[in-house]
């Protein structure tokens, strides 16, 4: 990409005004890309409550009672990044703890990996009463028998989905664009946007794309339904997102080809069966449309790439064909329309081999790795050794697969810088990558999955003004930080305590 500081080239800065990079004592690369977040829960993050770092069940009700104001003022409460395994009583709070706080109106609290979650009492009884008479699985019990309120599975995808349709039109924009503004402070110019959920009506739609299009930061909208003609109705180019085909190692949700090695007998969860994930990939070849799915097992990946060699090998009266070979296929024309695995986490040597001879582009999040991989963390406690194999960078590039680096926001936060440092600075050593592939992974790795490499993730003549300049260089020290952000040459985040780094002579 460039091996040192960038002088010499004039960043546009407006109609008549331009900046002359020589003038800069910071280090500046392509405008960072967040390939995979989800804004809308990132933005609801900061609006609601956050649980990250608690550390006790009665931690969690003070946080909770310092919002409580908050709820009864939106009808509801939400709150992110609990982690069970790290309070005291490693356990999730029970709703009649919640219920000790906030009994009046629901709350809902998402585990840190967005996959599990507990409710008080009101948010029990609002979901039983979707569906009377019903119990939907994944609905924990005590020892009576009765709900404690913590839901996974089945029973937390319809849970989440009730509350994000109560959500207010007016809650919705100040999230994304509180998601948005804080994108930009990571020198971050460009994210992809994966929003909704299945059962999404189209005016709901629409105010997440004008809150999205009203975003500090550009958006590329992954909007997550089944559904393909929902995408081809705003006029889109892709579909999907966090599709589950599984859920999350924390969780115990991922489908594992073994048990997992703290609860034997317990190999995850298959979310979907072959037969629709298949119709969902012909559909998108059909309309021409990228696709990408959330597979985090390494069971639930082998489906999806499964399903990929059906597809390619399906008749041509089956997938329509242009003069390119066959659409939305993948070996044999380099996987045209990008489909994407997302997470992909769990992976063995003819998995790799499988998802390079496809074609198919993996977006990937090195903090993970930092949260919980190595030998002592969550990825060993749930996998034993198989800790060893999970996001294996090292042997996918080797491979040739094209890893595009994101956050999966608010799972971890939005911080290419961080993500860069992650995936440089593994705990697995035997799978360690360059800054150089660290910084593209984030750059124009990025832009390449989100199609939008015509117009970022590189500095060149021709592309938009998105630059983003750090106090070093992030391939080589840890200690970067941001100091401004610039989209389409206009600024939208500096560093006023970094001024030195940004002298600009405008």
């Amino acid at each position: 990409m460039f091996d040192t500081r960038i002088r010499d080239i004039q960043i546009e800065v407006g109609r008549d005004e331009v900046a002359d990079a020589r003038s800069l004592a910071g280090f500046i690369v392509p405008g960072l890309i967040d390939s995979h977040t989800h804004p809308l829960e990132a933005g609801l993050q900061l609006l609601f409550a956050d649980m990250r770092e608690a550390s006790s069940i009665e931690e969690v009700q003070l946080r909770l009672r310092e919002r409580r104001e908050d709820a009864l003022e939106h009808g509801m409460m939400l709150a992110f990044n609990l982690e069970p395994d790290r309070l005291s009583e490693r356990r999730y709070p029970q709703r009649g703890e919640l219920d000790e706080v906030i009994p009046e109106v629901p709350v809902f609290i998402y585990r840190v990996d967005g996959h599990s979650a507990v409710t008080n009492t009101a948010g029990l009884q609002l979901v039983l009463a979707r569906w009377p008479g019903v119990r939907p699985p994944g609905m924990d019990g005590g020892c009576n028998g009765r709900p404690t309120g913590v839901l996974r599975g089945e029973a937390y995808e319809r849970a989440s989905r009730i509350f994000k349709h109560l959500l207010a039109p007016e809650t919705v924009r100040e999230a994304l664009q509180l998601a948005g503004r804080q994108a930009a402070t990571k020198g971050v110019t460009t994210i992809g946007a994966l929003v909704g959920v299945e059962d999404t009506s189209d005016d709901e739609w629409r105010v997440i794309l004008d809150g999205l299009a009203g975003c500090e930061v550009r958006t590329v909208p992954y909007l997550q339904t089944w559904d393909m003609e929902v995408p081809r109705r705003f006029g889109l180019k892709q579909a999907g997102g966090c599709l589950l085909i599984d859920g999350s190692f924390g969780s115990r949700t991922a489908a594992l080809s073994q048990a997992y090695s703290d609860a034997p007998g317990d190999s995850g969860a298959d979310y979907v069966g072959d037969e629709k994930l298949l119709s969902f990939l012909r559909a998108a070849a059909a309309a021409e449309l990228q696709t990408a799915v959330h597979a985090i097992g390494d069971r639930a990946v082998e489906q999806v790439v499964r399903c990929h060699e059906q597809l390619v090998e399906s008749p041509k009266s089956e997938v329509r064909t242009s003069k390119f070979g066959v659409r939305g296929s993948t070996t044999g024309s380099g996987n045209p329309l990008r489909h994407r695995i997302e997470h992909a986490e769990l992976l063995s040597e003819s998995l790799i081999d499988r998802i390079a001879g496809l074609g198919l582009v993996l977006g990937v999040q090195p903090a993970f790795e930092t949260e919980w991989g190595g030998p002592d963390r969550m990825y060993a406690l749930r996998l034993g050794e198989r800790w060893r194999n999970t996001n294996p960078y090292r042997r996918l590039l080797d491979s040739g697969v094209r890893l595009a680096g994101g956050s999966d926001a608010p799972i971890t936060p939005i911080d290419p810088v961080a993500g860069i440092r992650a995936a440089v600075e593994r705990p697995n050593p035997g799978q360690t990558i360059t800054g150089e592939e660290a910084l593209a992974m984030f750059t124009s790795a990025a832009a390449f999955a989100l199609n939008r490499e015509s117009g970022c993730g590189s500095i060149e003549a021709g592309k938009d003004a998105d630059i983003t300049v750090l106090t070093s260089d992030p391939r080589t020290n840890a200690d970067c930080r941001v100091v401004a952000t610039w989209r389409s040459g206009s600024c939208t985040y500096r560093n006023e305590a970094l001024s030195q780094y940004s002298r600009m002579e405008v």
